[in-house]
Parts: structure tokens; C-alpha cells; sequence
């Protein structure tokens, strides 16, 4: 110590480093780690409610325009509206016990086969363990975290990365295979829960630029699906 300096003003300086340092707080997890993170929640949800939205340009092969229901995969139950001559229909959709049934605005239910529920909208890839979007957040390349934003009145790291026009296309058949499209997950601060996802890219459209954005609620929420009566 210099023999001039006052003793305490040393202390005085490291102790003022020191609560700086512990205000401000642990740092957040890298990007990779919390997609892995949030993944993993997401995964292991006993249910959940979702919103999606689609906008910019779809065309004639891409009826579907937004959707919301509860799921539990592979159980879901949604709403969906479609676009058909200009005009918007809502059906709604129920995926149990390993069958598709379909509700639409001309009466009941009725069984669909796969292939038929592929022509407008097939949501049970949407969250398909193996295929589907909370899956696809760990296959993100070059993930960067952004400043914490307000997302429905939670606070949430906005991560923004690429993945392949072939592993989106897995997770909605409607998308085109070719190149690579950008993802933003929106991933709780003080927890793993993704709140909300936004795809972005030529989806559906080699020139044409749409949007898909997913917003979740009521995680953890227990969904199950049951068989509608046919008729």
C-alpha cells in the first residue's frame, strides 16, 4: 500500500467491486443450452394449449390460416380454419386413440385416413416427439440469444437460429423441403418454458416470404382426447 493512501480506500474500492459483481447476477445459460433446456420441457409436458398463426403468402395448396386447441401428443383437439375460394371455413380436428376425426361447418363427425387429413393440415407432426417443433429447437444451427423481451406478460430470452427446409418440412408437410428457414424461440427467463416460436422464410413459396408463429399457455395442463361419436 502507498504510504500516502488512506487504509481504507482499498477496502473500501474492493468491496464496492465486489457488490457490483453480485449485482449482477448469475449469467443466463448459452443459447444452445437453453433451447436444449426448453426442449426437454416442452417435451415432457402432460399438455398444453397452442395458438398458430400463419400470414404472408401461402397459395391454393396451403389452405390452412391459423389454428388453437390443447395437446398432449399424439392427442390433440383443435380448431382450424381454412381458406377455401376466398372464403374461411373452421373445422375442427381430434387425433385419439390413433384414429383422425374431423368436424366440419356441413355436420358431424367423421373418420379421416391420414392421407386425406394431409391435404389441408396435418397437426399431429406439429408436436410429434421424434419430428415435431419442440424437437426440432435441439437440430437449430448457430442459435445466438437475444435481450430479454415481455411475451404475454412473461419475461423470456428471444433465441434466434436456422434450420433446414428438410427437418421443417418433417414437422408440417406444407413446407418446402429446400434450403433453410430462420426460427426465433422465445424461451422463459427463470424457467424452460418456450411461450412462444416464430418460423420465417420462402415456407410455401420459392420467392414468396410467410410466417408461422406458435404461441403456448397452460403448461403442464393435462389434455386428453377421446373418440367423437360418428354421424
Amino acid at each position: 500500500m502507498h504510504a500516502g493512501a488512506p487504509p481504507s480506500r482499498g477496502l473500501a474500492a474492493g468491496v464496492a467491486i465486489v457488490i457490483g459483481l453480485s449485482s449482477c447476477g448469475t449469467p443466463p445459460p448459452d443459447a444452445a443450452t437453453l433451447l436444449k433446456q426448453s426442449s426437454q420441457r416442452m417435451l415432457g409436458l402432460k399438455g398444453f394449449h397452442f395458438q398458430m398463426q400463419i400470414s404472408g403468402f401461402t397459395g391454393p395448396d396451403v389452405p390452412v390460416q391459423s389454428a388453437q386447441g390443447d395437446a398432449h401428443p399424439p392427442a390433440l383437439h383443435a380448431r382450424v380454419n381454412l381458406k377455401e375460394g376466398g372464403i374461411l371455413l373452421e373445422v375442427e380436428v381430434i387425433f385419439a386413440a390413433g384414429n383422425i376425426y374431423l368436424k366440419s361447418f356441413t355436420g358431424g363427425w367423421q373418420q379421416l385416413t391420414p392421407d386425406q387429413v394431409a391435404q389441408f393440415f396435418d397437426a399431429s407432426t406439429l408436436f410429434d416427439p421424434h419430428l415435431g417443433l419442440f424437437a426440432a429447437m435441439r437440430d437449430t444451427s448457430a442459435p445466438v440469444r437475444g435481450n430479454a423481451e415481455k411475451v404475454n406478460g412473461h419475461d423470456t430470452y428471444p433465441i434466434t437460429g436456422q434450420v433446414s427446409g428438410a427437418r421443417m418440412h418433417q414437422l408440417l408437410a406444407l413446407i418446402r423441403e429446400e434450403g433453410s428457414y430462420r426460427a426465433t424461440y422465445w424461451v422463459e427467463t427463470q424457467g424452460s418454458n418456450l411461450w412462444r416460436a416464430r418460423l420465417t422464410g420462402n415456407l410455401f413459396d420459392a420467392e414468396k416470404a410467410a410466417t408461422i408463429t406458435f404461441d403456448f399457455s397452460n403448461h403442464d395442463h393435462p389434455v386428453s382426447a377421446t373418440p367423437p361419436p360418428l354421424g
